[in-house]
């Protein structure tokens, strides 16, 4: 990274340890097998590029497909498509290559156009440059999950972080179904392990094939099936079964909303990205909910119609209903690792941060209180990696606690009484998994805590490390991501920021804050 800012001493970074390492840790039988990595987000609503088509059959809702009209989610609609591949073919998977180690990490480009597959290169090579040359990553770079070069850098096996459509023909470290499914709201709900009281409602069987329902459905325009096409939803109009069957589905799903007394949760099957959770607290969110529900471009009717003969048995139309969590008192991230034999190797627990208003303004991890909340999340966190080991999995998983003040507080699905409640389980990397492995580089510094987060920059790198040359020099601040938009010079990143102390870390993240913009996916 010298190359961009050569005027600027960054210091070399070494992470107390990496996830090829901890990959080995998981599962001595494959620790001499040459492990691929694959960390891009994905979605269900638009093509990320002419190589990387949408879900169709592994769905997932982020918050372009639960939105946006469907008429905008079309290969035309550029600017979209060019802001989720940046995104989601970049932006990620950089953020999960920094902390990689010494493996191959498979990076797809964000177009075909052979200056943008070079600055797709340059960007990521920069970030990693900041890091120690024996934890740094073998970068493949290809135009998509469907030309993966495995033979041609000896990889034996594939692990991934989001389910695609077009791994299936690899050697996976586990199953994509399984993945999928212990990813998914319903999986939580059923595990035996301690979340709020909820109600599945499954969609029944699925719509059939546009081509041979009625006239609205069989005029031209979109594709269905695996292999991407524009998002096609079954229309209002629709006089033929389909029509038939959306309509009763989303009236069971509506109406279970509707016989719902406030306040409660409402999640959709399978998320990415933070999208596809509803908090209503009041009957007017409520009826909001319900009009949104009901809508012609709502969510619902949009991953109704996506529910096919391929993937109808892994339940994707399924909607959750939980109770709130009353009056929570602590809001906690918790990331191990999981290991084959069901074992949970404890990374951190972060906590969320607020304000002298008492605003809620991000999370961050606080080393010195590491040692007392592994103890106080201990059994929960090794009853979690029992039930993942169960079903073939290994490797990184984050859940989410809300803790309430007193056992029983809320009704927990299972019906035991506990102050500890599983509100989301994501079964791969989270966004602030950088932050236990940094422990070592801030600590050193004397800096307590840490917070990782994205923001959009109006300029280039070099501007925003020129700004702060002081952080970025002391190795206060660190670039885990960045994606420059070669056109307008504008950017979208992920930072770590770390404090003497949680105020320090509040005051350093507020300057950060006040010169950018949140990312929102």
């Amino acid at each position: 990274m010298g190359s961009i800012v050569p005027d600027i001493k960054l210091p070399t970074i070494h992470l107390d340890t990496t996830l090829a390492e901890l990959y080995r840790l998981a599962s001595p039988r494959n620790a001499n097998r040459r492990l691929g990595l694959v960390f891009c987000g994905v979605n269900s609503a638009l093509d990320l590029s002419p190589n990387f088509p949408r879900n169709t059959k592994y769905l997932y809702q982020d918050s372009p497909f639960n939105t946006i009209p469907r008429q905008h989610l079309t290969p035309s609609n550029i600017t979209l498509q060019k802001s989720l591949a940046t995104k989601y073919l970049s932006l990620i998977p950089q953020r999960d290559a920094f902390i990689a180690g010494r493996a191959p990490v498979i990076l797809f480009n964000v177009d075909t156009s052979p200056e943008t597959i070079e600055h797709d290169r340059r960007e990521a090579e920069a970030t990693i440059s900041v890091l120690d040359p024996s934890q740094r990553p073998e970068l493949v770079f290809c135009p998509g999950p469907g030309s993966i070069p495995i033979k041609e850098y000896g990889i034996d096996k594939i692990a991934y972080k989001i389910v695609l459509d077009g791994l299936k023909k690899y050697p996976l470290t586990h199953d994509l179904e399984t993945h999928w499914y212990l990813n998914s709201k319903a999986a939580l709900a059923l595990s035996g392990l301690p979340t709020p009281r909820a109600e599945i409602v499954e969609a029944v069987g699925f719509g059939g094939e546009k081509g041979e329902c009625c006239e609205i459905c069989v005029m031209p325009g979109g594709k269905e099936g695996e292999g991407g096409g524009e998002l096609v939803v079954i229309p209002g109009g629709c006089t033929g079964n389909r029509g038939v069957w959306i309509r009763e589905q989303m009236e069971r799903v509506v109406g279970a909303i509707r016989k719902r007394e406030v306040p409660f949760v409402v999640k959709n099957q399978q998320t990415f990205g933070g999208a596809g959770t509803w908090v209503v607290t009041t009957e007017e969110e409520k009826a909001e909910l319900l009009r949104g529900m009901e809508s012609e471009e709502g969510a619902l009717r949009k991953l109704l119609s996506q529910v096919t003969a391929a993937n109808h048995h892994l339940k994707p139309g399924s909607i959750i209903i939980s109770d709130l969590v009353k009056d929570p008192i602590g809001d906690y991230g918790l990331t191990f690792v999981v290991t084959e034999e069901g074992e949970a190797i404890f990374l951190a627990a972060s906590e969320q941060m607020i304000d002298e208003s008492n605003a809620w303004i991000g999370s961050t991890i606080n080393y010195e209180h590491q040692e007392g909340l592994y103890e106080k999340f201990k059994p929960l966190m090794e009853r979690t990696a029992k039930w993942v080991a169960q079903h073939g999995y290994y490797g990184p998983v984050g859940i989410d606690i809300l803790e309430t003040e007193t056992p029983g507080q809320t009704d927990s699905h299972t019906g035991e009484q506990t102050a500890y409640h599983i509100v989301d389980l994501n079964v791969r990397t989270s966004g602030s998994l950088s932050l236990p492995l940094l422990k070592g580089h801030f600590a050193s510094r004397g800096l307590s805590c840490a917070s990782s987060f994205s923001v959009t920059v109006k300029g280039t790198r070099r501007d925003f490390i020129e700004k702060r040359k002081k952080e970025f020099e002391s190795g206060k601040m660190i670039i885990l991501s960045w994606y420059e938009d070669p056109e307008v010079k504008d950017s979208i990143a992920d930072v770590v920021v770390g404090g003497e102390g949680e105020k320090e870390l509040q005051r350093q993240m507020g300057r950060v804050r006040d010169a950018t913009e949140e990312v929102t996916f």
